[in-house]
This record gives structure tokens, sequence and C-alpha cells, in this order.
């Protein structure tokens, strides 16, 4: 079995220092917790969570920030509009030592189903 590795995430550093605090507080809560079951939650794990959810939110809308000027918008006949991500252009944009990570990330169903949402905003303008 060939094991591949996941390249480095763009702002690694910056991303794992900003999820730290939340990870901890959801580590920390998990060992006071043992005598519950998994499924009740804490208010500290909810909040937690919450935070940790926030943050992984921000660093995707980040990753995707440029996408508007990768997308070209073509109008139907009956004034619907489609936009497109031009992909290599999108990679293309870049460092190149995160374009390696971009590259998987942008075939996974996360990154479609953001896009997909970002640009049912274009659409609308």
């Amino acid at each position: 079995i060939k094991s591949t590795s996941v390249p480095q995430l763009p702002q690694q550093k910056e991303l794992l220092s900003a999820l730290r605090p939340y990870h901890s507080r959801l580590v920390g809560e998990s060992f006071l917790a043992r005598k519950r079951p998994v499924y009740e939650c804490t208010d500290a794990q909810v909040e937690a969570a919450k935070g940790f959810l926030a943050v992984l939110r921000s660093y995707l809308d980040s990753l995707c920030s440029n996408l508007r000027s990768h997308t070209i918008t073509n109008v139907q006949s009956n004034n619907d509009k489609v936009s497109l991500l031009l992909r290599e252009s999108f990679i293309g944009s870049f460092p190149t030592r995160e374009r390696p990570f971009m590259k998987l990330f942008v075939d996974t169903q996360l990154f479609s189903v953001h896009t997909d949402l970002v640009l049912s905003f274009y659409q609308k303008d």
C-alpha cells in the first residue's frame, strides 16, 4: 500500500495557533466529562466547538477570498447567469509552495460546496 502525505496547508502555523485554544478546551472538557455519554455535551464543549468551527470557516473564506477574479460569468438567453471557476488560474494565484495543497483541495466536496455557494452570490449581483 502506498501512503501519500498531505501537502502543507497554506498559512498552517497561523491556523494551528488559532485552533489551539479551542482544541485545548475540547480536550480538557472531554477528559473531565468521561462519565457522560459522548452525545451529551457541556456548554463549554459547545462553545469551544463553535469557536473551532468559526476559525475553520474563516480559514476557508481566506483561502477562497480571490475566487471572483478567477471566475467567468455567462448570461444565458433567458437572463440566467452561470458562473464558472477557472481552476488552474485560481490554483496559480497561490504561492508555489501552497499549490500542491490547493491542487488537491479544489477537488474536494468541501471546496465544491463552498464555491457553489460563493458563486451563487456572484450570480445575484
